[in-house]
């Protein structure tokens, strides 16, 4: 970039950021700028409007439909609005780039360099980071703002000398050691299955030490989680043969249906113009309503509108509860944050049979290791089964996709049993062996062809030639396997044959659409977990106090005794549909006392009574005022 044009932009902007218009205007330029994406002239835009300085003060990157039809002039980048605050080091060959406790210095962080052809081209990559150009520094107010969405954006790069090297982070981030390499391992396939081709995928990485994890009693407290966006393609200028690199969004939030929309979008964008796409990206968050629970917003991001609706906790996010029409879904701009929109049916309608089984393994918080050829698969597949016993909080560790570079690797992974509340999503081969003592081994993502009436097609082959997400793929071994469950455990809750019938004939006729199949199937497994809370909600509620006055002391809650429980559950009985062969007269077995005994036992229990007692002192609280 000239000098001319970087003196130009950097006015613009400096005058945007004056402090006496910047807030008092947002909110109306935020509800103007809405109305124009909504208007017909998206996509009509110019090079010149990408970053359009409005009359209000309010700076909006807008590329829309543009961003593939005008290509970004590396001049306008908003490389030149860089502040003082990020030096990250030179060169991927360096692991350790992330500063510590500085998020504004005197020196610049260093960005690619101004390269004016695409890296699609050999040789070129417009993403390397250079030590030559400023990037975007945001002030503390505007950081602050982002960070109530996002933490920031990682870059990792293969380097031939150490391997996965974080090449550089915008806006800088305080990660430890650890938490870098966690990233950096998990940023990348742990087998390779294809040989060009992108990835998108949700990974949760330990960050117990980060100031940006997520606070209080809940399964994330400690965690980040991460966003894939991961690019391979064959380069015959890299010794070895392939560019290979990643972005990853990282966040405190577990969105994973909002930001894995987003990388998509950024992703592409990223690796064909550069550094200058993550700025903007950054602008278009901070300019962003600040989230709040069950909050349904318009989020503008990169020319696209995304309507989104934030999740409760402890409420599961359906189709029928948002302002969503599900006759004419928009999957790709109408987004329910915390799951993906086909993910259950999806992974799991070959072997639809299986999920009464995985919803008793989770309920009652069962080590699993779920196998899959790619880590879109597995990920998806966690984050499903995590959302299968919702409303019941799940207790346990998850991830999304672990390797074998994993810091915890050498305690999760081991020949003794496995340990209890444990979910973990993995590709390399080498767990094929290494798991197979666990007690419930899922394997997922090899689609099987069926016949006109339904019926599976059992085919034998190496899956050679193109995948489903259009990925060139190898051969491996992880596509030799045939789906479904492996499990120690003899499932007690009868399925529901008639729902497996209508999903199964839909999927042949390919009617109605993914998206309301998943809900229904969905729908049916929230409506399962209530049935199975309606024995504890009745009894919890007997613990409660009738009698609540404002004056004196607050009246407390009884304890939670499980004999009395389990005499309420006697004299009441379960809503939950078990199997017949366990009402025999030859049967010894209670299932209806065993499941109860069993999930009391468990994890999952004690955070579901947390969550209910502290929602019933609330609900004590409002009767005394």
């Amino acid at each position: 970039m000239n000098n001319d044009s970087r003196e130009e932009v950097s006015s613009v902007l400096n005058h945007m950021k004056t402090k006496d218009n910047k807030k008092s205007n947002r909110e109306h330029t935020y509800t103007d700028y809405r109305r124009s994406l909504s208007s017909d002239s998206i996509g009509v835009h110019t090079q010149s409007d990408i970053y359009d300085y409005g009359k209000n003060g309010y700076l909006e990157t807008d590329m829309s439909d543009s961003l593939y039809e005008y290509p970004l002039r590396k001049q306008c980048s908003s490389s030149v609005l860089q502040s003082h605050s990020s030096f990250l080091g030179p060169s991927i060959s360096h692991p350790n780039l992330v500063i510590k406790d500085h998020l504004y210095l005197t020196q610049s962080t260093p960005t690619p360099p101004s390269i004016q052809s695409s890296p699609t081209g050999l040789g070129v990559d417009i993403t390397e980071n250079g030590s030559e150009t400023k990037v975007l520094s945001l002030d503390p107010a505007d950081l602050t703002t982002l960070r109530k969405w996002i933490i920031g954006f990682c870059v990792v790069n293969f380097d031939l000398e150490i391997g996965q090297a974080m090449d550089y982070v915008y806006p800088p981030i305080d990660l430890t050691v650890a938490e870098q390499k966690n990233i950096c391992f998990s940023a990348f396939p742990d087998s390779n299955v294809f040989e060009v081709g992108d990835q998108v995928y949700n990974i949760r990485v330990k960050a117990s030490t980060s100031k940006f994890t997520t606070s209080g009693p809940t399964i994330d407290a400690g965690f980040l989680h991460g966003y894939v966006f991961f690019r391979q393609k064959k380069d015959s200028t890299i010794r070895r043969g392939y560019f290979q690199k990643s972005l990853v969004l990282l966040s405190q939030h577990p969105f994973v249906g909002l930001f894995s929309r987003m990388v998509s979008i950024l992703g592409p964008a990223y690796f064909d113009k550069g550094q200058p796409i993550l700025e903007a990206a950054c602008m278009n968050i901070i300019q962003w309503l600040e989230p709040e629970e069950g909050k349904m917003l318009d989020l503008p991001f990169l020319g696209h509108l995304l309507q989104v609706e934030l999740p409760v906790p402890f409420k599961p996010q359906l189709l029928e509860t948002t302002p969503f029409d599900m006759n004419k879904l928009k999957t790709d701009s109408q987004i329910m944050a915390s799951i993906p929109i086909v993910g259950l049916y999806h992974h799991f309608k070959d072997i639809l049979k299986d999920l009464w089984l995985l919803w008793e393994l989770m309920l009652l918080a069962e080590p699993i290791v779920v196998i899959a050829p790619d880590p879109g698969v597995c990920s998806e597949v966690i984050v499903s089964l995590v959302d299968l016993i919702n409303p019941i909080p799940y207790c346990g560790d998850y991830r999304p996709y672990f390797t074998i570079q994993d810091t915890d690797f050498k305690s999760f992974v081991t020949k003794n049993k496995p340990l209890s509340s444990l979910i973990l999503g993995v590709t390399n081969p080498f767990f094929n062996t290494a798991v197979q003592h666990w007690p419930n081994i899922v394997r997922v993502g090899r689609q099987q062809l069926r016949k006109p009436d339904g019926t599976l097609i059992q085919t034998h082959h190496n899956n050679r030639g193109k995948s489903k997400s259009g990925l060139s793929v190898k051969s491996n071994a992880l596509f030799n396997f045939t789906q479904g469950v492996i499990s120690k455990r003899k499932s007690v809750i009868s399925r529901d044959r008639e729902l497996i019938k209508m999903l199964t004939e839909a999927s042949v006729r390919g009617y109605p659409p993914d998206w309301i199949l998943n809900n229904i199937l969905r729908r049916h497994f929230v409506d399962l977990t209530e049935k199975f809370l309606v024995p504890l909600n009745r009894y919890f509620s007997t613990l409660i106090p009738v009698n609540i006055s404002s004056d004196g002391d607050p009246p407390r809650l009884r304890p939670f005794q499980t004999d009395q429980f389990m005499k309420s559950l006697r004299e009441h009985g379960p809503q939950l549909p078990f199997k017949t062969s366990f009402k025999t007269r030859t049967s010894t077995r209670d299932p209806t006392k065993e499941l109860y005994t069993q999930f009391l036992k468990c994890g999952n229990f004690a955070t579901w009574l947390q969550q209910r007692t502290l929602k019933a002192e609330v609900e004590i609280k409002k009767r005394r005022q």
